[in-house]
């Protein structure tokens, strides 16, 4: 049997809880009253004689059972007596021995019956009614079995970790009318896309979702970087939801490529297909999202906008705001002075109100860790501050809470993609280090004890087999620090030095391309870091990175361009290693173009490049490799790249092809077959490589074009119309009774 202490659940959900849990016990459907100051009443029933039963809970965790009797004899005695009760129930969340009940009962100088449920009794109760104990699902998901479950349904050590990190936060959720369009979404279509901006609970409704379904039996499959673990986690006959947060990046443009979004199309036309027992959710920001729509059709193609919900700070009521606040209050061991300045005058009126609500600034406003600096006097006023201007959530803890080491270790590690393996960060930050414009660097120098500092404050470090990862702890601390360097983003040249990351690079390009730093700035850069890698002589040099500098520094003067594409092409044709290196394969055929390289030279990077194995987005650059050498005479490549090029299409029949493309002139079998063909010729010549007639032949073949013609055209297509958005206005004295305190 379980033993709750009943920690999880505030003041006000004990009282429903032990409404519910007595009412059953006894048969009696007590009326319960909407919370605040409530008379001595939490629940009341009117017996077959026309008596009053009342119900009163008080869930006072923490607090001296001595200070329980003083307020009941001061404050609840004398609403009794005035309710005259033929019966009164008394519930409280201490443990009690039988000498504790009676000094309640004795508290309370009640002249009718009266029953008192202490911890224990609450949980025999619980046992004998475990429909009521589901139904609390904070109270359900403390118990251990409960929790071995949801383990057990998270298939490996990332999903394991986002479940135990879901339980934990589970105590602060407040359900709100979202969670119930989302489940309608899921069900109607077996996929919801929830978009919305930075901090509005993309996330933590996505982790409502998980619970609600592992807890019921599904197996969660948490996808970290590619669609394709979801393929692989796939198992037809079990019941499965997969989630996918913030799948199209989280700055700016981290956009996934046209192939891969073809990759997750297809995901969800196969779980709308299997959506009895697979479900699939995914978060994106909206800006994110509408910029991966600019880059790739696909998702327009596909109607996938009926999968989306966009949360907006409108689509919460008042009192959904209210619900939020209280619970994290409740929950966030605030000192009672930092507590009592938000009751004041009952500001939390001026929270619940304010355009820039959001649950992160909630968070964070209430996180005690976070507010060593700020004394109770000043809380208030930091509280404005921060709904005024939500960008100064991190400004003071980065520049008032960290030494340098600490910065220079959170600029690392954002710059880098918000990704970093804890082997590269340790080796940047050591060069780092080196470089006199650190030399008057102030605070804890020590890595180990640098990054203890920061772990779950601005960074979070996870394990994932032998290696472990820092990024940051929110990705709102990227766009803070983003808006505050890109004013001045030489000062950063420095940390991209230390970092010699392609990663790095893809950032500087991104934030070119979303225009908040100048390409003029950029080449200036690129500069600087390829003058560092020449004077290192290459030593460590990744060649990709190279390439990259390479290729964007572009329109330097010929003699320069012709000794630093030969020391590049050094580099890359000296470490044969097989990764997919798009921008070194360019700088090989801009190399060979100007006989810098012979093509034979070339030969086993490309074998190479082949044997290890490339993507759709990187087959084409590999085919113009592929070209360049067999245009100079290099014929021992065509074979192996077009017998991979057909092997890569046969295993990817479904995203390659789009059912809408084939079947766009009807249910004519010959006409559609047709197209296939045209479309799998169309596809090796974006490729540069001719296949073979028998090829095309066996492609088609394993398209089984008759199957899917029935398919696509005798399936009823689901139908969803999005519910329209509630306008709550709920009144103000609602959210004071929330809000009230015991008299």
């Amino acid at each position: 049997m379980n033993d709750y202490d009943f920690s999880r659940l505030n003041d006000k959900e004990f009282e429903v809880l032990c409404t519910d849990l007595i009412g059953a016990d006894l048969t009696a459907h007590f009326e319960r009253f909407k919370p605040g100051r409530d008379g001595g009443v939490d629940g009341r029933y009117f017996s077959p004689g026309g008596g009053q039963w009342i119900l009163q809970a008080k869930h006072w965790p923490g607090t001296p059972f001595s200070k329980l009797v003083s307020h009941l004899r001061s404050s609840e005695a004398p609403k009794v007596a005035a309710l005259e009760p033929e019966r009164y129930f008394l519930a409280v969340s201490h443990s009690l021995s039988p000498s504790a009940k009676d000094e309640l009962i004795q508290a309370l100088g009640a002249s009718c019956p009266v029953s008192v449920y202490g911890k224990q009794d609450l949980n025999d109760l619980l046992a004998f009614h475990p429909a009521i104990e589901r139904r609390h699902f904070k109270l359900w998901l403390s118990s251990s079995n409960v929790l071995l479950g949801l383990l057990n349904n998270a298939i490996d050590g990332r999903s394991n970790a986002l479940m135990r990190g879901i339980v934990d936060k589970s105590k602060v959720f407040a359900r709100t009318r979202n969670f119930d369009w989302a489940i309608e979404r899921l069900n109607q279509l077996g996929t919801v896309i929830i978009t919305g901006q930075p901090g509005i609970g993309k996330t933590t409704l996505a982790e409502q979702l998980i619970l609600s379904y592992v807890g019921s039996g599904y197996e969660l499959v948490c996808i970290s970087q590619h669609i394709q673990e979801a393929e692989q986690a796939y198992m037809p006959d079990k019941q499965q939801l997969f989630y996918f947060d913030d799948f199209l990046g989280r700055n700016y443009l981290e956009a996934l490529s046209g192939y891969t979004g073809s990759q997750i199309v297809h995901f969800i036309k196969r779980v709308a297909h299997d959506r009895a027992d697979k479900k699939f959710v995914l978060t994106s920001r909206s800006m994110i999202l509408n910029q991966g729509r600019t880059l790739d059709d696909v998702f327009d193609h596909n109607k996938i906008d009926r999968n989306e919900m966009e949360i907006r700070v409108e689509s919460l009521a008042p009192l959904d705001k209210a619900r939020i606040l209280y619970n994290h209050i409740w929950h966030s061991g605030l000192a009672p002075d930092y507590v009592e300045s938000l009751y004041m005058n009952k500001r939390y009126h001026e929270i619940i109100r304010h355009p820039n609500f959001n649950p992160r600034i909630i968070e964070f406003i209430t996180d005690p860790q976070r507010l060593s600096a700020i004394p109770a006097e000043t809380y208030w006023k930091y509280i404005q501050l921060l709904l005024d201007n939500p960008s100064k959530i991190w400004e003071h803890p980065f520049d008032a809470q960290l030494d340098d080491f600490g910065r220079f270790l959170v600029l690392l590690v954002a710059f880098n993609g918000n990704r970093i393996t804890e082997k590269n960060l340790l080796a940047a930050y050591t060069s780092g280090l080196r470089m006199p414009e650190h030399s008057n660097f102030y605070g804890k120098r020590e890595f180990s004890v640098a990054v203890k500092h920061l772990s779950n404050s601005l960074l979070i470090r996870s394990v994932h087999g032998s290696r472990i990862f820092y990024k940051l702890f929110n990705p709102s601390l990227v766009d803070f620090l983003i808006h505050r360097y890109t004013r001045n983003f030489s000062t950063l040249e420095p940390v991209f030095r230390c970092l010699r990351s392609r990663n790095s690079l893809k950032m500087i390009l991104d934030l070119a391309k979303s225009d908040l730093i100048d390409f003029f700035v950029v080449r200036d850069i690129f500069l600087k870091l390829y003058e560092h890698e020449a004077q290192l002589g290459f030593k460590g040099s990744d060649p990709e990175y190279l390439a990259t500098l390479h290729i964007h520094l572009g329109n330097s003067s010929d003699a320069s361009k012709i000794d630093r594409l030969r020391a590049i092409c050094d580099v890359i044709l000296g470490n044969p290693i097989p990764r997919a290196s798009l921008n070194g394969w360019e700088c090989v055929v801009d190399a060979i173009d100007c006989e810098i390289i012979s093509a034979d030279s070339a030969l086993d990077l490309a074998l190479q490049a082949i044997q290890y194995g490339v993507n759709g987005s990187e087959l084409p650059a590999l085919g113009n490799l592929v070209a360049t050498l067999e245009i100079n005479g290099v014929k021992e490549i065509t074979e192996p790249f077009t017998n991979f090029a057909h092997e890569f299409i046969s295993n990817s029949l479904d995203e390659m092809f789009d059912e809408s493309d084939i079947f766009i002139g009807g249910d004519d079998l010959s006409a559609a077959e047709k197209r296939l063909k045209e479309k799998i010729h169309d596809k090796f010549t974006s490729w540069q490589a001719e296949p073979t007639s028998a090829m095309v032949d066996e492609l088609v073949d394993a398209y089984d074009v008759r199957v899917r013609m029935l398919g696509y055209f005798y399936v009823n297509e689901v139908s969803f119309t999005p519910p329209q958005a509630e306008q709550n206005r709920l009144e103000a004295m609602d959210i004071d009774d929330l809000f009230s305190k015991e008299s």
